[in-house]
């Protein structure tokens, strides 16, 4: 199959050009005349899909109840309690929900995390939508605890599935929940498989008390005493409790992924001006829909460029203009200094979203339009009002609600929805109707059970 448009995002410029794709990868990318049997969407830009680097698509089913639980660990006060009553045929059905979700936001791959590996895998591919699936390891404590043989099965399951759009990581979910020898286990594990290892780090006060009360150090500190860091290739989710001291041992091979929005209802937003000082490889993700309402990662975007002023609001340089004896050019000083120390340009933003998040999984690339990456496309009609007047599309598809201007989609080389009413013809589908009337039914089973 050729796909062409005389706006296909080449090294970050759209011009005239075609992909063509086979067995679910792009393998030859080429600029001008597309040739008489492409198919060709006109003026139309074509993208690479978003890659969401942290999601749990199956907690869509808790969107909207989190309510009072904010104030607390909300993990272990109350996702525990509900998730331990979760079956494997309950993830498969809401995960599905929640990958339409990522689907209708222009997301092509997620890195998910949860328990019950293999029907949580089942029902992402449900949708055709791309992931790299980590079944929830844990055996100190938690939903978990008595079901990480099994979900350790299940990745190496999923490590040897021949499906181009699903792969595997290894998934301890957090320094206080996995065991020493767990840990030394999958640290193993990632050698010997490659797999790289995606997991909560530094979430919460708990977890930095438990690692010192244990090891005498941080969680990073812990994760490096038992020898972890060097052998993985990880992926580190959240990172809020890490110290300049520790993000500078942080090396290359490891990505940092913060969760804007879910961050500051959870906790605070993870320092990612930090994180680029130290020169830490970094992106966002959305984190599931029960802490977060939306599974756009245009949001987290958003949110990140406004986080390098933020700052300013509680310089001294303002606290003093507040008490009365600073200036207000004292402050624009240190609003500036604080702008100019962060990139946050269209093209680095969607970078974090497209190439970086992309580049995770050693043996599944994606987020760029390239030979021998997952042939995950965004069609945008750049002539839709969210888009209008496109001057400068890049930075619409950053910072703008564009996911009403997809006009067409592919997902590991086959068309997701319909060109033209690609949101319609999804939520008014037979199989999206038959998803969405189970998971109802199951959620309300849940819910009285509880």
């Amino acid at each position: 199959m050729r796909i062409a448009s005389s706006k296909i995002l080449l090294e970050g410029t759209p011009e005239p050009g075609w992909i063509d794709v086979e067995n679910g990868v792009i393998r030859t990318v080429g600029r001008g005349d597309p040739g008489p049997d492409a198919r060709d969407f006109g003026d139309r830009l074509v993208t690479p899909a978003f890659v969401n680097a942290h999601t749990h698509v199956a907690l869509i089913a808790l969107r909207g109840r989190v309510g009072s639980a904010l104030s607390g660990n909300v993990v272990e006060d109350l996702f525990y309690r509900i998730e331990s009553q979760l079956t494997a045929a309950d993830v498969r059905a809401f995960a599905r929900i929640g990958a339409w979700e990522s689907l209708l936001a222009g997301v092509g791959l997620i890195w998910d995390h949860y328990f019950f590996g293999a029907a949580l895998a089942e029902g992402i591919a449900d949708t055709g939508l791309a992931a790299v699936v980590g079944p929830t390891l844990q055996d100190r404590s938690g939903p978990g605890a008595a079901q990480w043989e099994a979900q350790l099965q299940a990745t190496f399951d999923l490590a040897a599935d021949s499906r181009p759009h699903i792969s595997a990581a290894l998934a301890p979910h957090a320094t206080d929940t996995v065991s020493d020898e767990l840990w030394k286990r999958i640290a193993k594990e990632a050698e010997v498989s490659g797999l790289p290892v995606h997991l909560h780090l530094a979430q919460s006060p708990e977890e930095h008390a438990r690692a010192m009360e244990r090891h005498g150090v941080s969680p990073w500190g812990m994760l490096e005493q038992l020898g972890v860091t060097e052998r993985i290739r990880g992926v580190f989710v959240h990172n809020l409790y890490v110290t300049r001291a520790e993000l500078a041992r942080v090396g290359r091979e490891h990505t940092f992924v913060a969760c804007p929005y879910a961050q500051l209802q959870f906790g605070f937003p993870a320092p990612v001006d930090e994180w680029e000082r130290a020169g830490v490889a970094w992106t966002v993700a959305t984190d599931c829909a029960a802490s977060n309402d939306s599974m756009s990662l245009r949001k987290e975007l958003r949110f990140v460029a406004g986080q390098r002023t933020v700052g300013a609001r509680f310089d001294p340089a303002f606290e003093g203009f507040l008490a009365g004896s600073g200036d207000a050019a004292a402050v624009w000083r240190a609003r500036s200094a604080r702008y100019d120390a962060f990139p946050t340009d269209a093209s680095s933003l969607l970078h974090r979203v497209w190439e970086q998040a992309g580049s995770l999984h050693p043996t599944l690339r994606a987020g760029v339009l390239a030979p021998g990456a997952l042939a995950n496309l965004v069609v945008w009609d750049t002539d839709h009002p969210a888009f209008w007047p496109s001057h400068d599309p890049l930075s619409t598809l950053a910072m703008g609600d564009v996911d009403g201007a997809v006009h067409a989609m592919f997902v590991a080389g086959n068309e997701v929805g319909v060109a033209g009413a690609f949101t319609q013809s999804i939520v008014q589908s037979d199989v999206y109707c038959a998803h969405r009337k189970e998971a109802n039914e199951r959620l309300a089973r849940l819910m009285a059970a509880l």
